[in-house]
C-alpha cells in the first residue's frame, strides 16, 4: 500500500474472504467505525501506561465511502453499525463480524492519516523516517499478526486450518531485527497497512503479561519476500 500520496478508497462487492485475517484480541490492535457527533468516524488507539489515546482519521470523501461499505458489512451481518476492522499490508480492508464472517470490502491506496486527539498531532502510517529498529512505536498498534517461530523462521497462522503459512522466501533481514529486540522464543508481530512492522518488548524483567509490553519499530516488510497478496476471487456474501 503506497503512502505516497492523498487516500483513496476503492470500494469492491463485499466479498467473502478467505485468505490471511491474522488480528491480536482486544481493542487496541484493530481499527474502529464509531458515532461521533451524529456521523461516524474512524478511530484507532494508542495504549499507555496512563491510558489510552485516541486517534481519528482525517476526514475525506474516501474515508467516509471507507465507513459507508463497513456499515454495510456490519448491518448485514450485525444488525448494527460500527465495529472493528482490519487493513492488511496490501490496503484490503477486511471487516469480521458476530458470526466470524470475514469479508473484503475494498482496497485502499494512498496515506492514511489520524489526528491525536490528546495531543493533536498528525500520526502518518506510513512515516518511519525517523525511526530506527527498536525505537518506541508512538503509533496505534493496529495490523496483520504474524509470527517468528523459535526455530526462526516467519510464518502466518492460519486459524480456519490450524496450519503454518510460509512467506515466499525467509527474510533474513526481518528475522535478524526482530531477534536484536527478542532475542529468543517465538515472537508476535504486527505488520500495518504500510509494511513496517512492530513488535511488543517487556516491560520488567518478569513481566509475563504481553498486553502490558511496550511496542517498539522493527523495520518494514520486503515485499518481494513476503506472502503473495491474495485476490477476493471467492464466492459473495449474501
Amino acid at each position: 500500500m503506497s503512502g505516497n500520496d492523498s487516500f483513496r478508497f476503492h470500494p469492491s462487492p463485499a466479498i467473502e474472504w478467505s485468505g490471511r485475517y491474522g488480528r491480536i484480541e482486544g481493542g487496541s490492535s484493530a481499527f474502529h467505525v464509531v458515532p461521533h457527533a451524529g456521523h461516524h468516524v474512524i478511530r484507532a488507539y494508542i495504549k499507555t501506561s496512563e491510558g489510552r489515546v485516541t486517534c481519528e482519521a482525517l476526514p475525506c470523501l474516501d474515508i467516509k465511502a471507507m465507513i459507508e461499505a463497513i456499515n454495510d458489512v456490519k448491518w448485514r451481518y450485525n444488525d448494527q453499525s460500527g465495529g472493528s476492522f482490519l487493513i492488511n499490508e496490501f490496503g484490503q480492508v477486511l471487516v469480521s463480524n458476530k458470526a466470524k464472517v470475514r469479508v473484503c470490502v475494498g482496497q485502499c491506496t494512498g496515506n492514511l492519516r489520524f489526528l491525536n486527539l490528546d495531543t493533536h498531532q498528525i500520526l502518518d502510517l506510513s512515516d518511519d523516517s525517523k525511526l530506527a529498529t527498536g525505537d518506541s512505536w508512538d503509533l496505534p498498534y493496529v495490523g496483520m499478526a504474524y509470527i517468528l517461530s523459535q526455530e526462526h523462521q516467519l510464518y502466518f497462522w492460519d486459524d480456519r486450518k490450524s496450519s503454518k503459512l510460509l512467506p515466499q522466501v525467509q527474510d533474513r533481514e526481518l528475522v535478524r531485527k526482530i531477534r536484536s529486540i527478542r532475542r529468543s522464543g517465538a515472537v508476535r508481530f504486527l505488520v500495518n497497512p504500510y509494511g513496517l512492522v512492530a513488535t511488543k518488548i517487556p516491560v520488567g524483567e518478569f513481566d509475563f503479561d504481553e498486553d502490558n509490553w511496550e511496542p517498539v519499530y522493527v523495520g518494514r516488510i520486503d515485499y518481494a519476500k513476503w506472502f503473495a497478496k491474495e485476490e477476493t476471487t471467492w464466492r459473495t456474501g449474501s
